[in-house]
């Protein structure tokens, strides 16, 4: 990704570069799981779950929430592209791909979105999940780099949350081949790679609670 970076400069700096280069593009992040062509649907109700987790709002930081996409310049520098975008708030886009990740690979748990769902309503057992996202960008080494900090809680009949576990993640993806496209890609697959840990720790502590 530094190779793109180093060559979308020379460009502006030049006046080379054609106006084609100038539209605008818009990318999303995609789960293997989330592939249509795969013919992947998934869905489950009240008498398939014994616990709900209620994902909270993905807390992405800074500019890295902005629509445009971001990469490192330094190691204390960032660059945000202009004319390659996120389809969505990259915090929306990961909150959907994490529910229907989470959705999939954790056992008897209906996974809800937001923070409109309360304890007294539910006779199932009740879990907070919330992540913050620290790094969501392209690498100095042609690579996809995500980071940050999830917590686990229980939430008691009465709304109070009990932390049972905050965790730290980092992952990195080689991009396949230079581009915007290829980064969006590499994002998603560190992201799948980030659930899939988390979601293998959050089915221990549920099911150990």
């Amino acid at each position: 990704m530094s190779r793109l970076l180093t060559l979308l400069m020379a460009c502006a700096l030049l006046g080379a570069c054609s106006s084609s280069s100038t539209s605008l593009h818009h990318y999303q992040l995609q789960g293997t799981n989330q592939n249509e062509e795969q013919g992947f649907l998934f869905s489950r109700d009240h008498l398939q779950s014994e616990h709900l987790l209620r994902l909270s709002p993905i807390a992405v930081r800074g500019t890295l929430n902005n629509r445009a996409m971001v990469i490192k310049r330094s190691e204390h520098q960032v660059y945000s592209a202009n004319y390659h975008f996120w389809a969505d708030a990259p915090a929306h886009l990961l909150a959907t791909m994490a529910q229907s990740q989470l959705m999939q690979e954790l056992d008897k748990v209906m996974v809800v979105k937001g923070a409109d769902v309360y304890a007294e309503q539910l006779q199932a057992s009740f879990f907070q999940l919330d992540v913050s996202i620290e790094q969501f960008n392209g690498g100095l080494d042609n690579n996809a780099e995500i980071a940050g900090t999830w917590r686990l809680s229980k939430v008691d009949a009465k709304g109070k949350l009990h932390v049972l576990k905050i965790a730290r993640f980092y992952h990195s993806q080689a991009l396949a081949e230079d581009g915007y496209e290829a980064l969006a890609k590499a994002l998603s697959q560190a992201w799948q790679q980030a659930l899939s840990e988390m979601s293998a720790e959050i089915n221990n502590l549920i099911s150990n609670t």
